[in-house]
């Protein structure tokens, strides 16, 4: 029945078709265009097709009109970022923290042949909806879980716009009555012994302002494996709600292990100066931030 209630979300192959031209190309009209559809359509689906599987995004999701598509979501950030893990050469477990539908998993699906499986979490059942289909569609190893992932097992209430086909800014607030399931990584995975990791491990967060948390929750599962590749994200607007820094952020991280930072979209050798306020060497946006944990033997 969720099947076949998601495939009414989608449009006919050749208006879908026409949509795929409108998101991907720059034309005059487009935004007036957008805002139209996503007032009479607010819970289609845009399907694409990514190498020999289907993805579907949320036609009222702004970023993908903008972006062109999700197959150039970001590129100029994720493009180093597959770049770093293809390099990798061994195989490598991604997970996906806040994964909303599975855009970067997606990404990193189809650019690195040495991704061995992903596991990831999203609190938003909107969003969960679409991730899971979309997670169905993928050849190798994808589990997709419908909970937030901070330091503590129990409850939240989520801080989302539920009217929206994905709203992937919402923020979680601890409740005992809560209606969304949260989990800390270190007990999930405790409880879960047959998910097995790769000894080399890829954690995307993108938490809105649980990644303190995250970290904490994590201190046994990203100081037991071999190696450890972050991908934080640095939020002004966000940091200022939690009332904490880019510097916290790092030392959190730095506490279970050593690492190096990097901002790819500005440049993908230059190492973040640990000695200097991070919004003093880059200007006060929003950052993919890149951690790759230090050999102990170089630290």
């Amino acid at each position: 029945m969720q099947s076949f209630n998601f495939a009414k979300r989608h449009f006919n192959p050749l208006v879908n078709r026409c949509l795929v031209w409108a998101q991907t190309h720059e034309w005059r009209g487009k935004h007036r265009f957008y805002v139209w559809m996503s007032a009479h359509f607010p819970q289609k689906l845009i399907r694409y097709k990514v190498k020999e599987r289907f993805f579907s995004v949320p036609l009222t999701e702004l970023c993908f009109w903008l972006e062109g598509g999700p197959n150039n979501y970001y590129l100029e950030e994720f493009i180093p970022f597959c770049d770093l893990l293809s390099d990798l050469e061994k195989p490598f477990t991604l997970l996906d923290l806040g994964a909303d539908i599975g855009t970067v998993s997606s990404l990193v699906a189809s650019r690195c042949t040495n991704l061995n499986n992903i596991i990831a979490f999203e609190p938003n059942p909107n969003s969960f909806t679409v991730l899971e289909q979309n997670f169905s569609q993928f050849a190798l190893d994808a589990m997709a879980l419908n909970s937030a992932v901070s330091n503590f097992n129990g409850k939240a209430d989520l801080e989302a716009d539920m009217s929206r086909a994905n709203d992937h800014e919402g923020q979680i607030i601890r409740a005992d009555s809560g209606a969304v399931d949260v989990v800390s990584l270190d007990s999930w995975f405790r409880l879960n012994p047959q998910v097995k990791l790769c000894s080399r491990v890829v954690v995307k967060i993108d938490v809105e302002g649980q990644e303190q948390q995250v970290l904490a929750g994590a201190a046994q599962l990203l100081t037991s494996v071999d190696s450890v590749i972050l991908l934080l994200e640095i939020h002004p607007d966000v940091l200022i709600k939690t009332n904490i820094t880019p510097e916290e952020l790092f030392r959190q991280a730095e506490a279970l292990r050593g690492f190096d930072w990097y901002v790819p979209i500005v440049s993908k050798d230059k190492k973040v100066d640990r000695t200097t306020a991070f919004f003093k060497q880059y200007e006060m946006k929003q950052y993919d931030v890149i951690g790759i944990s230090i050999p102990v033997e170089q630290q």
